[in-house]
């Protein structure tokens, strides 16, 4: 059993634990639900460990034309286990997520391409943030006495999550997991996070599917990508400027017209 099979194990374990930590496992009918819990997943796990182990090795190896037979090779089924191999690339990080859109994008064309890319970036990306967000509202229900630093994150995220998502997602050079286990640890909901994901990551999905389609293209793909997000980044920032600006001068004057009536 190679690394990536015993990660996925010992994750699937992980994550099953912090579900039942949240219940009084003393009681003998949540134990038993535990334990056929761990069981159920073990028996899924050793009867496809090895695909998971030859497809995490594929990606690790970064061949292109490798993922791109793996994907053919699947036949009508390529469509979903593409979608699953996002999910897989996105917990099991430091894979290559991009090799394996480009790889759609040869397979399926550019359109068909980027729709399951983008789908498979979504579930992984929803499947990180999951992770992440057991584990901290796990974490935070045991502490009582760092409760401001808490309020503090929920306002932060309530106020900001949105964008700071947003923004992160239209940066190709900031890692895809890093954002949704980071956003995991705050409060954002996960609508919103599955909003700005969804759009944030249109364009680069598109790029990379397009340079899977045309391999010659990759540089200039590459360079356009990196100046629209760059450029889309900093329309975004002047808008939410001016956009404050506006709406605390708004404020200002209501307080000062108010203020004159009471007088």
């Amino acid at each position: 059993m190679g690394i990536y099979d015993l990660a996925v194990l010992f994750l699937g374990i992980f994550l099953i634990a912090l579900v039942f930590v949240r219940f009084d496992i003393s009681r003998t009918g949540v134990l038993v639900f535990l334990v056929l819990a761990i069981a159920a997943y073990l028996a899924v796990f050793f009867s496809v460990h090895h695909h998971i182990r030859k497809s995490c090795v594929i990606l690790a190896d970064e061949s292109l034309s490798d993922i791109r037979s793996m994907i053919m090779s699947w036949g009508p089924a390529a469509p979903l286990l593409s979608v699953l191999l996002m999910v897989l690339q996105a917990v099991i990080a430091p894979l290559p997520a991009f090799l394996i859109t480009a790889a759609n994008g040869l397979v399926f064309g550019v359109y068909w391409g980027t729709l399951i890319s983008w789908t498979g970036a979504m579930g992984g990306a929803l499947v990180s943030f999951m992770i992440s967000r057991l584990f901290f509202e796990t974490f935070t229900s045991k502490i009582r006495g760092h409760r401001k630093g808490i309020e503090y994150i929920e306002r932060f995220s309530t106020k900001y999550g949105f964008r700071v998502i947003l923004t992160a997602r239209l940066l190709p050079f900031i890692s895809f997991d890093v954002i949704s286990y980071a956003a995991g640890l705050s409060t954002i909901k996960a609508r919103t996070f599955l909003l700005a994901t969804g759009i944030g990551m249109i364009p680069a999905t598109i790029v990379y599917t397009a340079f899977g389609a045309e391999m010659g293209k990759m540089k200039a793909y590459s360079e356009m990508l990196f100046t629209s997000s760059v450029l889309a980044v900093l329309l975004l920032i002047l808008v939410w400027t001016v956009q404050g600006v506006y709406r605390r001068r708004t404020d200002s004057r209501r307080i000062q017209d108010r203020d004159g009536n009471n007088t």
